[in-house]
């Protein structure tokens, strides 16, 4: 069994601080815009079809609600045509006329002519 016992010690050779700082920044200055445009990428990469669905979902909502809108205006002439027509109704209903044929033909009510009307 050989076993060496040896006491150096070992120290790993190091350049100056300086040194290391520029080569940092010479790899910050060459890599940062890479790095800044894949970080930029992945950002865009997650949101933009996120922002496509929720594109395609609200101009699917707009136009939901925009046939819903037609439905409610026409559902609106409809309502109106319809309450014209019964206030006609009404005022003809409502006219002397139709009351005084009505009361005649169903109650024998007659309006009195100036010959039998007398005072006493």
């Amino acid at each position: 069994m050989f076993i060496n016992q040896s006491i150096q010690t070992y120290s790993r050779p190091m350049m100056p601080s300086s040194m290391r700082q520029h080569l940092r920044q010479k790899a910050l200055g060459v890599l940062g815009p890479k790095i800044l445009w894949m970080a930029v990428g992945k950002v865009l990469l997650f949101f933009c079809p996120l922002l496509l669905l929720a594109n395609f979902w609200l101009s699917s909502s707009a136009g939901r609600i925009a046939v819903a809108l037609e439905d409610a205006e026409q559902g609106r002439y409809l309502l109106m045509d319809e309450h014209i027509k019964l206030r006609a109704e009404r005022a003809r209903l409502y006219s002397p006329e139709y009351l005084n044929k009505r009361a005649a033909s169903q109650l024998a009510l007659y309006v009195p002519g100036k010959e039998q009307v007398t005072r006493f």
